[in-house]
């Protein structure tokens, strides 16, 4: 109780739209030096996260959400170069393809 009378206000912060946490992981991974393949648009990831999850879940986790798909992308990424250096074929590590947010969003975010 002490610690909310000394403060009048509190802050409501509203949920992101599903667009809007597509846009902040996009500038999230851009941040960290990595690149998106062409298909993965601000459109097609946040109908992605609007198919997948739930309100709910989103709400639970808000701005959270985009650095949760960043570090599943790159597990996806590192699962692909493990992959693909058996085939002995070149995954280029700062690229986040299609499939990697799909994995992410379908087998981790419920």
């Amino acid at each position: 109780g002490g610690f909310r009378r000394r403060f009048s206000l509190t802050f409501e912060f509203p949920d992101y739209t599903c667009t809007e946490l597509a846009q902040i992981f996009i500038d999230l991974s851009f941040a960290k030096g990595f690149y998106l393949e062409e298909s993965l648009t601000v459109i097609s990831i946040g109908q992605l996260l609007e198919q997948e999850t739930s309100q709910d879940w989103r709400s639970d986790r808000n701005g959270r959400v985009c650095e949760l798909l960043l570090g599943g992308a790159r597990t996806q990424i590192r699962k692909r170069m493990r992959i693909a250096a058996l085939d002995d074929v070149e995954v280029d590590p700062q690229l986040i393809i299609m499939s990697d947010v799909e994995n992410v969003i379908r087998e981790q975010f419920h």
